[in-house]
């Protein structure tokens, strides 16, 4: 990199970019650069867990740009593994990560709204014009609801400047990683048009796409034609967007009900089967359900780590279906509500999971020939 023709490079002493918190640090370089002498006319900010492995992104400093980022791949909390470039919902504040791998070849650099800053190659008109542009952005109990990349990417585009990701100038990210938790993660394709049409991404607390893969060949293998769910989000929508297959969906939440209601009766789909949303009170069900062929437990919305909800909604599902797939089924709480209310007694049998991972979803179908199932 420090050879590329046209380019003069200055490369600072490492010990001088080593302190914390990561936004002060890297304010704290910019500070040293905008005094380094002689003048420099690009800052490149390489964290010491990024390595570019695919492309020169000191060649870049000739595309004369805002902000390049150069995009490696990160894990986030739906287990899902993304390059860090994201485009900006155009109707509410949401972000979309991009699939780089699907781009084409011919494009040298790519328009989007976010990128992360552990690679990144910025103009020095950029950091002259946007004061203090690493920080956090906080609510008002004092929780950080933005990140240091996000929130230094919304400042630079709110003064006016482009943001840019190099789509094929790939890094390498290096994070410990245990082999069982790679098989929970998936390489998600946010660009997907199903999740895109609404407005939202796979992964956090929604399904990720490979859950989705794991809940469409039940489906399909299964023959399924009405689903019971608690908790509906993404993956009400995604069902629904079925053609023929009719979703019940419970929610404690009147508002995130509406929402969800909202995008499905907005989004036009090249088709789609049926959406109804009821509310409960996460614990005891006022009607008879009836028979449903498939119950799904992603929710009740902020009942993720345990409480009447998510055990109620596991036990109504055993009664109500014969399959039952239960989301983040290898965590604590979850793991204690499935033994009572699906494995205990033997009325039910693990079928199959997606994956290793804590967060996967499990399959259970109701025992019926005792003797051919043991």
């Amino acid at each position: 990199m420090q050879r590329t023709p046209g380019v003069e490079v200055f490369l600072e002493k490492l010990d001088l970019s080593w302190a914390n918190p990561i936004a002060s640090n890297r304010n704290e370089i910019v500070k040293r650069f905008l005094a380094f002498e002689p003048r420099q006319d690009f800052l490149m900010m390489l964290d010491d867990d990024v390595v570019p492995v695919e492309g020169n992104p000191f060649e870049y400093a000739h595309a004369d740009k805002d902000v390049i980022g150069f995009p490696a791949k990160v894990r986030q909390l739906g287990r899902e593994l993304n390059w860090v470039a994201y485009i900006k919902s155009p109707d509410e504040d949401a972000y979309c990560a991009v699939d780089l791998g699907k781009v084409d070849d011919t494009v040298r650099l790519l328009r989007v709204d976010v990128v992360g800053t552990g690679a990144i190659l910025i103009n020095r008109r950029v950091l002259e014009a946007v004061k203090s542009p690493f920080m956090y952005e906080f609510d008002e109990d004092g929780v950080a609801v933005v990140g240091q990349d996000f929130g230094f990417c919304r400042k630079a585009k709110a003064a006016g400047f482009g943001i840019y990701v190099a789509p094929h100038v790939w890094c390498e990210h290096f994070k410990e990683f245990g082999l069982l938790d790679i098989s929970g993660y998936s390489d998600s394709d946010y660009r997907d048009f199903t999740p895109g049409a609404f407005g939202m991404s796979w992964g956090e607390w929604s399904i990720t796409e490979q859950d989705w893969r794991f809940i469409q060949r039940i489906i399909r293998e299964e023959g399924i034609k009405t689903v019971l769910e608690f908790g509906p989000g993404l993956s009400s929508l995604m069902l629904a967007g079925i053609e023929g297959l009719d979703v019940v969906s419970y929610e404690e939440d009147a508002e995130h009900a509406d929402q969800i209601l909202g995008k499905f009766q907005k989004c036009k789909l090249p088709s789609r089967g049926s959406l109804e949303i009821r509310p409960w009170d996460g614990r005891e069900m006022k009607d008879a359900l009836g028979k449903f062929d498939l119950a799904f437990v992603d929710g009740p919305k902020g009942k993720a780590n345990g409480g009447p909800g998510r055990g109620a909604s596991i036990r109504i599902a055993s009664e109500a279906s014969d399959r039952v797939i239960i989301h983040d089924a290898g965590r604590e709480d979850e793991v204690r509500w499935q033994k009572k209310y699906l494995q205990g007694e033997d009325r039910f049998r693990l079928v199959a999971r997606s994956a290793s991972h804590r967060t996967r979803c499990q399959y259970w179908r109701r025992r019926v020939d005792e003797p051919e199932d043991k």
